[in-house]
């Protein structure tokens, strides 16, 4: 929790991972990614959307707005990815061996998921890799049941489940995209 002193106002701002929901989550990685706004302006459209009173935004000067931003993103991220959640009564696995890894067929439904542009796709990662335990694949590679776990997960799950995975995503397409950068670069032709 961030405490924000400024013009005489105190404002608690939650900014760690176990602090906010997966739908919050969903909405601040929306907001963060959004193309064609400047980093100032998704950094007030996040701190709106948490609440941050307009008297404290409508007095920061830039050196407060600043250190705010600063202030907001340090905090400690787990590495670890979970195996199992329970929503509901239910359980979801995200891998049974001793480590996590991304397989092919869940990559082509984050894609799928990606192409939706609707601001939750935090949430529809979390629902693609985690797998309810008495389902078959069949079942939970249907578009309507990934949907009904993402929207329970919204509700049930915090940023700090998923962002470890979100981590673990981006870097794993940094990686593709510098494979296929120095395979272009060295003239290699991909297909």
């Amino acid at each position: 929790m961030l405490k924000i002193n400024c013009s005489e106002e105190v404002f608690e701002l939650r900014n760690t991972p176990d602090e906010l929901t997966l739908n919050e989550f969903d909405q601040i990685f929306s907001i963060v990614n959004r193309a064609g706004s400047d980093n100032v302006t998704k950094y007030f459209d996040v701190f709106e959307f948490l609440k941050v009173p307009d008297v404290i935004l409508d007095n920061l000067s830039q050196k407060e707005f600043i250190e705010m931003v600063e202030s907001f993103n340090d905090y400690e991220l787990s590495k670890d990815v979970a195996s199992e959640v329970v929503v509901n009564g239910r359980t979801y696995k995200s891998f049974e061996l001793d480590e996590f890894e991304f397989k092919a067929r869940d990559i082509s439904l984050i894609e799928q998921a990606q192409l939706k542009e609707d601001g939750h796709f935090p949430s529809w990662v979390m629902a693609i890799l985690f797998k309810d335990v008495e389902l078959t694949n069949t079942e939970h590679r249907d578009w309507n049941h990934i949907k009904h776990k993402a929207e329970q997960f919204r509700k049930h799950l915090t940023a700090g489940e998923a962002a470890p995975f979100m981590v673990r995503l981006v870097r794993r397409q940094m990686s593709e995209l510098d494979h296929a950068t120095k395979n272009v670069d060295n003239g290699v032709q991909t297909t």
